[in-house]
């Protein structure tokens, strides 16, 4: 996979549940967004993807760690004038 970019805000903003990409581990996997609590420090997501183990894990992560997958982010049209 490519790099994403992380929304902060993008955590508040989804529908749950809602497809994801989370970075664990260094890598970024397919996740899910189930759940969300805003703390002090920011917006963390409770999120499930699969590991290298093939096991599903649920795990909070902060905001900076989950983007929108390439297919789900809007495109940019360019204006007619």
């Amino acid at each position: 996979m490519t790099e994403f970019e992380p929304d902060t805000e993008l955590v508040s903003r989804l529908s749950l549940p809602s497809h994801v990409i989370v970075q664990v581990d260094g890598q970024w996997r397919r996740g899910w967004l189930i759940g969300r609590e805003h703390e002090d420090t920011g917006w963390i997501g409770v999120v499930q993807y699969e590991g290298d183990d093939g096991i599903e894990h649920t795990d909070r992560l902060p905001a900076d760690r989950i983007a929108l997958p390439e297919s789900d982010r809007p495109t940019e049209r360019a204006s007619a004038q």
